[in-house]
């Protein structure tokens, strides 16, 4: 299941009375939210279920769904804890020389143009709001760094072999 689905969000209350479900997203955008598109649903011992998003709101820090399949507040609760997922298949191509996905930049090495010494391994990303900052792990040293996702930094994705080489700007790695 992890190969073909990327977790999205996760359902953490209804909202009214006609089947509208509030979600706390794990994305920064709705887009991955497509009316009329697909999500899958997946509750802890269920198995993955399809839906249809019918609608959806930004509210505050959570998004409001309205899925085809839901009509009533009844069935809306059911739903309550279930992970959202959709298929990384409808996510729209990129350039894969610049841009990418969090899920793709996970677990990818960092190394040093210059040296091709290895930093470590991307442990997570977050999004500062001008630009990602990748959270590299370095298990030896027991270390993180901060790595900023900007041109004067990234030189290369290099994606067969799992690498992120990068020019450290003065002060980066300190």
């Amino acid at each position: 299941m992890r190969k073909e689905f990327l977790l999205i969000g996760k359902i953490v209350n209804t909202h009214g009375i006609k089947g509208e479900i509030r979600v706390i997203p794990y994305t920064d955008s709705t887009e991955s939210f497509r009316v009329g598109g697909e999500v899958f649903l997946k509750q802890k011992t269920d198995p993955i279920q399809l839906y249809h998003l019918r609608g959806i709101k930004s509210h505050k820090n959570f998004y409001i769904l309205s899925l085809a399949e839901v009509k009533h507040i009844n069935e809306a609760e059911t739903l309550i804890g279930a992970n959202i997922y959709i298929k990384k298949s409808s996510l729209p191509p990129l350039n894969k020389e610049t841009e990418y996905y969090w899920y793709q930049v996970s677990r990818l090495k960092v190394c040093l143009k210059n040296t091709e010494e290895c930093l470590g391994k991307i442990k997570y990303v977050f999004n500062t709001g001008s630009n990602d900052i990748f959270v590299v792990y370095n298990k030896r040293e027991k270390k993180e760094y901060l790595i900023p996702s900007i041109e004067d930094v990234i030189e290369k994705f290099d994606w067969t072999h799992g690498v992120l080489w990068i020019k450290p700007m003065p002060g980066l790695l300190e």
